[in-house]
């Protein structure tokens, strides 16, 4: 349930695109990777939305259950365990493991190339919305990463007060959030977690403000960088229309 709720940013995104586009918001892996012939008969996983793979243990009782990474292998897709933030190392493209599922935790596993907005979960979703934001930023091999997310009042039917969409991208020293809209959202970053950074950071700065190095955490073994405490530097609103952010990462590849 906490997984759920601190994921509402990234669903409610889904929504709206699948409003506007079309696009859907659980998908299954032969539509997200229809050249793969060998996914056709997968009904035991899903997407949801690009960038988050599901494989539900659907056995009572069982600790395990098997799936596929499909596009793994060479130089294709990676993907990053949502407890540890380890990289999958999966050698053989379409090979189907075995996945450990302790009783209470469903495998999640964030796609590389994709940023995730998140938010403090809370009880209900008024509060959570009131809470704030995360980002995680899950690199690719080619230590790229997009992603969006979209806001507005989650209450009026004709959005009077305005919307948001943010824009996320990144190179290999820089992450970027680029707003646009009349929407004005106060909450403030407050972390932002990158998947795959294969050094540690030398200089960690936001809108060119140096982050303190006590902020800033790195686990060599699973390879994340963490950092956090950025409420104050955020308090007018981390993702506010017209403002946006840069995160300098020098040395992050």
């Amino acid at each position: 349930m906490t997984i759920r709720y601190s994921l509402l940013p990234y669903m409610y995104t889904l929504f709206h695109l699948a409003h506007n586009t079309g696009s859907n918001v659980m998908r299954a892996l032969a539509w997200e990777f229809p050249n793969d012939p060998s996914l056709a008969a997968v009904d035991t996983q899903f997407l949801l939305g690009p960038a988050l793979l599901i494989t539900p243990v659907l056995a009572q009782g069982a600790t395990t259950v098997n799936g596929v990474f499909p596009g793994t292998g060479g130089k294709g897709e990676v993907y990053y365990d949502w407890y540890t933030l380890t990289a999958q190392n999966i050698s053989t493209p379409g090979a189907n493991v075995t996945i450990d599922a302790p009783l209470g935790c469903i495998p999640v596993y964030v796609r590389g190339g994709y940023v995730i907005p998140t938010q403090e979960p809370a009880v209900v979703t008024r509060d959570a919305r009131n809470n704030s934001w995360g980002v995680i930023a899950a690199l690719s091999l080619e230590g790229t990463v997009s992603g969006n997310l979209y806001g507005d009042d989650g209450e009026s039917v004709v959005q009077r007060n305005g919307t948001l969409f943010v824009e996320f991208t990144a190179t290999r020293s820089s992450l970027y959030a680029s707003p646009r809209g009349t929407y004005n959202d106060t909450n403030p970053l407050a972390n932002i977690t990158v998947l795959g950074a294969q050094n540690p950071v030398s200089n960690v700065t936001l809108n060119g403000v140096r982050i303190n190095e006590g902020k800033v955490q790195y686990n060599g073994s699973s390879r994340a960088l963490v950092v956090t405490g950025l409420n104050e530097l955020t308090s007018g609103g981390g993702l506010d229309a017209g403002l946006g952010f840069e995160v300098g990462l020098k040395g992050i590849l």
